[in-house]
């Protein structure tokens, strides 16, 4: 069959055209027709349960809609534009999101449906699955991100094959400080240990074992700047053997030892400790 033909009609010009013609350069040509604000990504502000937001290739955000504003709390998005994640999110978790989006610009490969933590509206700690775009120039260079992230509590049934799931995602964050093992894990979606750390890997990105490190490293964070404890008794309470087990952790994944994590976030410590609502860790 011809290209210009559909079945034995022939196409329109217009379409003969058009199917000639560059796709991606009939996609930049009308995008660029599109004025701002009232772009596609003005959609998202109908969507409230879906947090959308754009960052420059230097982690700024340059767009959120209304849901991501009351996410992190913000009433405006002049309280966002020009800010980075470090200013809106637990530092933990900030690093985390920063790695994500240099990945993805240093590749220009999306990340699709990766759970992560994330800060909800109440200041509490949950699972959310987030999607990152690349955002290319004309000669095909990343300049940015964009990406979206749901509650996964709030994913419908469509999404099955990321809630099955919940039993280990809810162990995980309810059950962090006690001697975890993976058995345990693939015991609570029946699956045999090895079939649980391949489909986990294929599913989140990551082994079991550094995901469930990840939910300490983010509970010793809130200890650290939400309580005086030593060291020691922070490691006890986050499921880490002791203060070396903590410490060779949180170097590795923040860059830092915890002492100097403290220190260095005195100021979100007293902000903590002046409020008269004890933050929750993770939502329940």
């Amino acid at each position: 069959m011809d290209d210009s033909t559909l079945g034995n009609r022939p196409l329109p010009e217009s379409a003969q055209r058009i199917a000639s013609m560059d796709v991606q350069e009939l996609t930049q040509k009308f995008l660029t027709r599109v004025a701002a604000p009232t772009g596609f990504d003005v959609l998202f502000d109908y969507l409230p349960d879906v947090y959308f937001f754009v960052k420059d290739a230097q982690g700024r955000f340059v767009r959120v809609n209304d849901a991501f504003l009351k996410l992190v709390r913000k009433s405006g998005e002049g309280d966002v534009i020009g800010a980075r994640d470090y200013d809106v999110f637990p530092p933990s978790l900030a690093e985390s999101y920063m790695r994500d989006d240099r990945v993805v610009l240093e590749t220009s490969r999306a990340i699709i449906d990766k759970a992560e933590l994330m800060k909800n509206p109440d200041g509490s700690i949950d699972w959310f699955c987030t999607t990152k775009l690349p955002l290319l120039d004309g000669e095909g260079n990343a300049i940015g991100v964009c990406g979206i992230t749901r509650d996964v509590k709030k994913m419908n049934a469509s999404n099955a094959r990321f809630l099955c799931w919940e039993p280990v995602l809810t162990t995980m964050l309810n059950e962090y400080a006690t001697p975890l093992q993976v058995p345990d894990l693939a015991r609570r979606v029946s699956l045999s240990v090895s079939q649980f750390n391949r489909q986990f890997r294929k599913r989140f990105h990551t082994t079991p074992r550094a995901y469930l490190t990840s939910v300490r490293l983010n509970a010793a964070c809130h200890l650290l700047l939400s309580t005086d404890l030593s060291m020691a008794e922070v490691a006890s309470r986050t499921g880490f053997y002791d203060h070396s087990h903590l410490t060779n952790h949180f170097v590795k994944a923040l860059g830092q030892p915890p002492s100097k994590y403290r220190l260095r976030h005195a100021s979100s410590r007293a902000a903590m400790a002046a409020s008269k609502v004890a933050p929750r860790l993770f939502s329940k």
